[in-house]
């Protein structure tokens, strides 16, 4: 909540000051954490309550089923998704799994069994290693990746290829930091030191405070 509160403050006062630009008017931006999270979970969950009357609860079933989460293999996990018709056609023929009778031929079937769905995909990934499955589920077009650990990701080959991480020199040694996410061509971003320690701008703050009061400047 605290980070996407904070994005959609961004993103709002991006909105206001672009209608400063056009107008020359200025305006107060309120952002409210609550009304944040309503509007951002109701995107996917809101679902048949928004009607009149109501065609049915405020939940989107299959992200809340139990077995929709990522898959257990031989070594490890994987994130798979065998969702469309043709997915799920090329995936059978390949795979052979006995239980994948006419009943799941068609995406309209599989979603009103969506529980079993995942609960049989999930007894078959566990039969071969991660990557056996990437190799054959690559080679049928389907979406899969493996599942990783967050220590993974300070190793990963793409962020090494992009010089994701950034070091910096710190009063406590060198400190590895996340790079920004997104590209610019004219004003490329980048990571311009460590975060300020507490107090560590006091005395120049003060001192602006005191050249202000001497000048008679309101600060």
């Amino acid at each position: 909540a605290d980070k996407v509160a904070g994005m959609t403050a961004l993103y709002a006062t991006l909105m206001a000051l672009f209608h400063r630009e056009r107008t020359g008017e200025g305006q107060e931006v309120e952002v409210a954490m609550f009304e944040t999270m309503a509007a951002f979970m109701l995107v996917e969950h809101a679902n048949g309550a928004l009607f009149t009357p109501p065609l049915g609860p405020a939940a989107y079933p299959r992200a809340l089923t139990p077995n929709r989460k990522p898959y257990r293999t031989k070594d490890g996990y994987i994130s798979a998704l065998v969702y469309n018709d043709k997915q799920w056609s090329v995936f059978v023929e390949a795979v052979r799994p006995p239980w994948a009778g006419e009943h799941f031929a068609t995406l309209e079937q599989r979603a009103r069994r969506i529980e079993e769905v995942y609960a049989r995909l999930g007894e078959t990934f566990v039969e071969r290693t991660t990557q056996e499955w990437l190799d054959l589920l690559r080679s049928l077009d389907i979406p899969a990746a493996p599942v990783r650990t967050l220590d993974d990701l300070f190793d990963n080959p793409h962020l090494e290829d992009v010089d994701f991480f950034e070091t910096v020199d710190a009063p406590y040694g060198e400190v590895r930091y996340p790079g920004p996410p997104t590209w610019f061509s004219r004003t490329p971003g980048r990571v311009a030191g460590p975060a300020p320690r507490l107090g560590a701008h006091t005395e120049e703050v003060k001192a602006e405070v005191r050249a202000g009061a001497s000048s008679g400047t309101e600060r």
